[in-house]
């Protein structure tokens, strides 16, 4: 049975995230409404969860892909020469 086992957690949990820096040469966007992030023109979709958050994208190693990242994290790549999907 789960519910005897559970415990709530002892790490606080805070209401909002603080600020989300990202270094020098990195293209940072907002995440729209519908989850998307606006680029080069085009609109590439990440996820409605990150709304309202700033995201980076780093160039990769290969021509036209860009690494997204949230935080730390790369959570995507976008390719410039494929439609998004």
């Amino acid at each position: 049975m789960p519910a005897p086992r559970y415990a709530p957690s002892l790490r606080p949990f805070p209401e909002r995230l603080p600020p989300i820096a990202y270094g020098s040469g990195a293209h940072i966007r907002l995440v729209q409404g519908k989850g998307e992030i606006s680029f080069r023109g085009r609109l590439f979709p990440l996820t409605k969860a990150l709304r309202g958050y700033p995201v980076a994208l780093r160039p990769t190693t290969q021509d036209g892909r860009w690494r997204v990242y949230f935080c730390h994290q790369a959570i995507s790549e976008i390719d410039l020469h494929h439609p998004a999907e």
